[in-house]
């Protein structure tokens, strides 16, 4: 089986009837029967048949009956008549031209077995004198058949051989040495007709199929450049070898904003606006490159725009340049959004100032080409009460200060100096090669100055101050990074000291840095190692003179700093988070202690922000009071105005689920916020705390008293308890109790002191001082007011 294959696969390829086999598509088939029919009908097969029959009979008839003759002159006549009548048929067009090449096979079929009909006999008879010249003459045409019939390769080699044959078999008949050399001449000349006729096919065939092919694909890549051009967003330009513009299409013209005779030889760099990259483009192109992506800016209708050029160089036959040919993009949309995208990502949206990270950049780059006697100053800028503003009258009106702040930092510095926002309410100044210090701290004090004046946005009067801190290479760091760190610390301590200031950096302050950060890794494990505690002050009954509860304070007993103010420790765990952890295990520690009291004393716990928005705040509440078992009307807890101020609704929604469990809600430090009656309307709190600040100097201002009677009043009208705090005399506590003040907090009573040293007696055993409760969420006292370094407000602690 695989030998006959392989014998089969031999034979075809000794007979070469692979190069006449051609994969023509089933659409191209017509096509390609047209391409074979006229090609044959350029040989005049009519004509020749016609010549050919009117030779024959003449010779003929000189030895073949006149009845032999008249047959070969009326079959040649009909073969002629049938060949005209096919022409016809070719050039009216109306008949398929497979179906025609389905005919015209047989027909040459006929016309081969005819003539070699009519040959053979006409050799065989032919007188001997004769012979050899017809045999010369029926030889030669057997090339012009083969000729006329390549584009139909079989039928041409079947005509051939049966001519051949009818010419070979006279000679090899006649037996002599010349007439059997001239057969196998005609044998070999029949094997060079074959090979001749199948490779002129196949030179016939694969030259037209790839020229239909090649021309296909040109009509396919026109067709797109003519819809590119027209309806694209990019358009084909053209110039002659000196760069000026050919044949400018429509696109272009609308495009460039100029008509077609504007543009028609018009030099394609004159459109560009004189920059760098026109030079360049210029200087690529005319030294024989591709253009690639080469992106231009111009001007159209006032408007800048940029456009992309590629394109490649033309050349003539003698292989000079004779231009460009290429498209050119409108990127101006995608290069103006580029541009926005490099300027965000460089500069603030907001305040239009350069961001964190490029003054981090040009921090870096100023140090790198600092010289040694050059004393760069950094300040660090922080807007001091931003964020209660913020929180108070939306975020809206935030931005609208920070962009007024903006502008008056940017104005209080000089020219040629950068201000950036750094994020927040943070802004930073880099001052380069200044005298010295004096100077520096003379941009920070303008700065302090320019935010003093209160802020008048949308109506209304904002009191934004600013605290800065000073640093200055080289004496406060050899690079930016060192500098900058040593400006926030110096910030941090302007805040300290008060706020709306400026603060230089000092070396201590370094240290007291690292003595925060080491407080803050040992607040995170102060609760596992029991040194936190609490102590609670008294809350006296003005009328009755006897305790109604006490105030738990939080106290830290450092291992080895021993113990620390809350003022300190507090702002730390609000700033890391974990205020949360310590929040709550100050509410269990002090509702246990509470189930231990008598039954009419209740304990006041103060709520941080960060509480409130605590998930678990609800159930830590629920289980300490389940698990000491102590009644939920026993237990108040503080929260203050900041806290309103952060997300009210949803702050507001929790104190109504709390309030709701039987607990009391306390309002503390009552009119030092911004919105304080809006408060009241808000939320029924049960108890509002009257700040110290309006019981400190109750004897000496009558608008202290004014504020006192004011407060008492409200309350009174909104059912609500009032609780004066810093009492620290007999005479502030006469004078609260003569306003109708309920419940009273200072040292005057008692200090705060550990659960297992109280006491709970009647009211004629006094302290020997007097205090008041801490503001802070967790802690307070009053021995020693202190503001609070971390955020706008007072922090009192004890």
């Amino acid at each position: 089986m695989l030998a006959r294959l392989f014998a089969g696969e031999r034979l075809r390829e000794f007979l070469l009837l692979d190069l006449i086999k051609h994969d023509v598509a089933e659409n191209n088939r017509e096509w390609f029967a047209r391409c074979q029919l006229n090609h044959t009908s350029a040989f005049p097969l009519a004509l020749y048949d016609l010549a050919r029959t009117a030779i024959v009979a003449l010779i003929s008839f000189s030895f073949l009956p006149v009845w032999a003759t008249g047959l070969t002159v009326l079959a040649g006549a009909l073969l002629t008549l049938a060949q005209f009548g096919f022409d016809r048929r070719l050039k009216a067009g109306k008949t398929s031209y497979r179906q025609l090449a389905r005919y015209f096979a047989p027909l040459a079929t006929l016309r081969a077995l005819w003539w070699s009909g009519a040959i053979l006999p006409g050799l065989a008879l032919a007188p001997p004198e004769i012979l050899m010249p017809l045999v010369l003459c029926a030889t030669l045409t057997i090339p012009f058949d083969a000729l006329a019939l390549i584009a139909f390769p079989r039928v041409g080699i079947f005509a051939v051989t049966l001519q051949s044959a009818a010419v070979a078999a006279p000679l090899i008949r006649i037996g002599t040495p010349a007439a059997l050399i001239s057969a196998v001449v005609l044998l070999f000349t029949l094997v060079f007709v074959h090979w001749a006729l199948f490779n002129l096919n196949y030179m016939f065939a694969t030259r037209r199929l790839r020229t239909k092919i090649l021309r296909e694909a040109n009509e396919t890549v026109g067709l797109l450049l003519n819809q590119y051009d027209e309806d694209g967003s990019d358009w084909l330009v053209e110039c002659d070898s000196k760069g000026r513009i050919l044949h400018p299409s429509e696109r272009f013209c609308n495009a460039a904003n100029c008509t077609a005779s504007e543009l028609e030889g018009r030099y394609l760099s004159d459109l560009f606006l004189p920059c760098p990259e026109v030079d360049e483009l210029i200087q690529t192109a005319f030294s024989g490159q591709v253009l690639r992506n080469y992106v231009v800016p111009l001007e159209i209708k006032g408007s800048r725009a940029w456009w992309s050029l590629n394109a490649r160089p033309t050349y003539d036959r003698e292989g000079k340049l004779s231009g460009w040919r290429g498209f050119i993009a409108d990127i101006t949309k995608a290069r103006v959004a580029e541009d926005k995208v490099t300027y965000m990502a460089h500069y603030d949206i907001l305040t239009n100032l350069p961001n964190r990270s490029l003054f981090n950049t040009t921090l870096q780059r100023t140090f790198a080409r600092r010289e040694e006697h050059e004393v760069v100053a950094v300040l660090y800028v922080d807007l001091d009460h931003f964020k209660a503003v913020n929180d108070t009258h939306g975020h809206a009106l935030g931005d609208k200060v920070l962009a007024e702040a903006a502008r008056r930092i940017e104005a209080a510095v000089p020219a040629r100096n950068m201000v950036a926002r750094l994020g927040g309410d943070e802004f930073a100044v880099l001052l380069e090669d200044i005298p010295g210090q004096e100077e520096a701290m003379a941009v920070a004090e303008a700065i302090v100055a320019a935010m003093d004046e209160p802020l008048e946005i949308a109506g209304q009067h904002l009191p934004i101050g600013a605290s800065v801190g000073v640093a200055l290479a080289p004496d406060n760091g050899r690079d930016g990074g060192e500098v900058l760190r040593a400006a926030d610390l110096a910030l941090y301590d302007a805040k300290s000291k008060g706020r709306r200031g400026a603060s230089l950096f000092d070396p201590a302050m370094q240290e007291q840095a690292q003595f925060r950060r080491d407080l803050e890794l040992d607040l995170r494990a102060a609760i596992t190692r029991g040194e936190m505690q609490l102590h609670y002050q008294p809350l006296m009954d003005v009328q009755s003179g006897e305790i109604a509860g006490y105030e738990a304070l939080l106290r830290w007993n450092h291992t080895t700093h021993g113990m620390i103010e809350p003022g300190i420790f507090i702002p730390i765990a609000e700033e890391t988070g974990q205020i949360v952890q310590i929040g709550a295990w100050v509410l269990r520690e002090a509702v246990m202690e509470a189930a231990t009291w008598p039954d009419h004393l209740f304990v006041s716990v103060n709520l941080s922000p960060a509480q409130i928005k605590d998930e678990g705040l609800l159930n830590t509440i629920i289980g300490a009071l389940a698990s000491a078992g102590l009644a939920p009307n026993r237990l108040e807890l503080e929260i203050t105005e900041t806290l309103l101020m952060q997300d009210s609704e949803e702050n507001l929604a929790i104190l109504h689920k709390i309030r709701s469990l039987g607990v009391n809600i306390s309002l503390d430090d009552f009119g030092t916020g911004y919105s304080s009656l809006n408060y009241l309307r808000s939320f029924p709190f049960d108890k509002i705390k009257i700040d110290r600040c309006f019981v400190s100097d109750i004897m000496e201002r009558e608008d202290n008293e004014a504020i006192v009677q004011a407060v008492v009043g409200l309350a009174n009208k909104l059912n609500m308890r009032t609780t004066a705090e810093g009492v620290e005399n007999e005479e502030q506590f006469a004078r609260l109790r003569d306003n109708g003040c309920q419940q009273v907090q200072g040292f005057l009573f008692s200090h705060a002191k550990p659960a297992n040293q109280l006491e709970h007696y009647r009211g004629e055993e006094t302290g020997d001082s007097a205090g008041e409760a801490d503001s802070s969420p967790i802690a307070k006292d009053t021995s020693t007011p202190r503001e609070d370094p971390a955020k706008p407000g007072r922090r009192k602690a004890g």
